[in-house]
């Protein structure tokens, strides 16, 4: 089991963790996951454009500039949304109103969608597993997860160790059946 998790803010490329299980050493580390963005990927965000260099319209944020382009958070028409799918949290905003909350949970939206646009604060990931013994190399790429989310704002990354340790059984297995090979080969 991995003991030793991943930083509280870490990104792809920054140290691995390892553990040993059985013999096998096992190394987690992070790749990029170069996909969709968040509001193409999931539900619950509020509309955004594609890249456009038209002005600014009411209701209306400015999401991220590239080069004199554009993409646009329509923060009206998700007050809207939020409203009818009643977003934000009804425990923590007891004093707010369903229009308060809506309004709460769309400036938290666009501040979480705004902080992966700045491509420094979070990003999708993979988290793979390889796995050796007696410094051997058996697979590189014996587990992974891909679309974990790793730096998300107000996230201490503690889900990243969670998964590298829920892939542990099936890295394993992809380990076994690789020395297996080995050893056969080596008859």
């Amino acid at each position: 089991m991995f003991r030793d998790g991943f930083d509280s803010y870490t990104f792809p490329g920054d140290a691995p963790i390892t553990c040993e299980v059985d013999g096998y050493t096992l190394t987690a580390r992070l790749e990029h996951d170069h996909g969709d963005p968040p509001w193409e990927r999931e539900d619950g965000h509020g509309p955004v454009s594609e890249w456009t260099s038209r002005p600014k319209r009411p209701g209306e944020w400015v999401l991220t500039t590239d080069h004199g382009s554009f993409r646009y958070y329509d923060a009206q028409a998700a007050i809207k949304q939020a409203k009818a799918e009643c977003w934000g949290p009804r425990d923590v905003y007891t004093w707010a109103t369903p229009a308060e909350r809506a309004a709460i949970a769309v400036r938290d939206d666009f501040e979480v969608l705004k902080a992966w646009c700045d491509d420094d604060d979070w990003c999708y990931v993979g988290v793979v597993i390889s796995v050796s013994r007696n410094d051997v190399l058996l697979d590189d790429h014996a587990a992974s997860l891909w679309g974990v989310e790793c730096n998300y704002p107000g996230s201490d990354n503690g889900y990243l160790t969670e998964v590298a340790n829920e892939l542990i059984p099936e890295a394993l297995a992809s380990a076994k059946a690789a020395r297996a090979r080995m050893l056969e080969i080596l008859k």
